[in-house]
């Protein structure tokens, strides 16, 4: 009797979480043959499967890639900064920062990639340059009101600002404050954000949304979105929403009873040709009018 030697390969996901993972693997059939066995380290989870033959590990692959499809960026030892060049080559985007602090981030980890400098400007062109730099910090201050202080609304019309001053697909932008930042990614839709925590590594959470945005892809849940004609505005993040007062509510609910009395009022005068003290009669001759009586026969 000949042995089935098993094969086995390594899926990885970023964003997905550890809890779903178990539930697919959970539900692969009995006749696959697969297992699986997963880690996660931050937000990234690698899957290592393992089947008794090549169509088992095939079909078990298969699963996992139609449940995580946005999540999967790559297989064996592929890395996340290599999976965010190779998605903006194969959709033809380019990528700059608009700041040093989204350029400190993404600079380090796609410098020796081959391919990056053809759709990375590594700030040549955009925050770090000479003439372009000012210039954007010129139309991100015209974006906002006068002396406003807030890091993240300059971090998002930097974002703006950047990616139409240099005529970019894709502008990253990081807004740091003291707990944690704020990372913002702006397209021609409009302008992705996430806040991530400072024990978190905020440098693979921007490569995770360029990834998906690049792609056209469904960002990470807790990642946000902002629409270009919103994001366009000077007050483009949502305050606080007014609270209602309770008497508004009350007033509301008496009008709307004041306008049926209204409304049944007209309706008895026009029944009883304005004369009121005949409408408890008229109603109970209506009511009694086919109602049969001892002895009748309903034709």
């Amino acid at each position: 009797m000949t042995q089935q030697q098993e094969t086995g390969c390594v899926l990885r996901l970023f964003g997905a979480q550890s809890t779903a993972v178990g539930k697919t693997v959970e539900n692969f059939p009995p006749q696959w043959r697969a297992a699986a066995q997963w880690k996660s380290r931050g937000a990234e989870t690698l899957v290592a499967l393992q089947a008794q033959s090549p169509s088992g590990l095939k079909k078990a692959a298969q699963a996992l890639r139609q449940a995580f499809s946005a999540d999967l960026y790559g297989a064996g030892e592929t890395t996340l900064p290599a999976a965010v060049v190779e998605a903006l080559e194969r959709h033809d985007k380019l990528l700059i920062c608009a700041d040093a602090a989204a350029g400190a981030l993404l600079e380090a980890r796609l410098e020796n990639l081959p391919g990056a400098e053809r759709v990375f400007d590594f700030g040549a062109v955009s925050y770090a340059n000479p003439k372009t730099g000012p210039l954007i910090e010129k139309r991100a201050r015209a974006r906002l009101p006068k002396d406003y202080t807030d890091p993240l609304r300059q971090a998002l019309a930097r974002a703006q600002a950047a990616r139409r001053v240099v005529g970019a697909d894709l502008s990253a932008a990081c807004a740091e404050r003291e707990n944690d930042c704020v990372l913002v990614l702006s397209c021609r839709k409009g302008c992705f954000l996430r806040t991530v925590p400072a024990g978190e590594n905020p440098a693979l959470w921007l490569l995770d949304i360029i990834r998906r945005t690049a792609a056209n892809k469904p960002q990470a849940e807790g990642t946000g979105f902002l629409p270009a004609r919103r994001a366009a505005k000077k007050d483009a993040l949502p305050g606080p929403q007014p609270g209602r007062h309770p008497l508004r509510r009350v007033c509301m609910t008496l009008l709307v009873l004041a306008l049926l009395a209204a409304l049944a009022a007209v309706g008895a005068w026009e029944y009883t040709n304005g004369n009121f003290y005949a409408l408890p009669e008229q109603l109970h001759a209506l009511l009694t009018e086919h109602v049969p009586r001892p002895g009748a026969t309903l034709v």
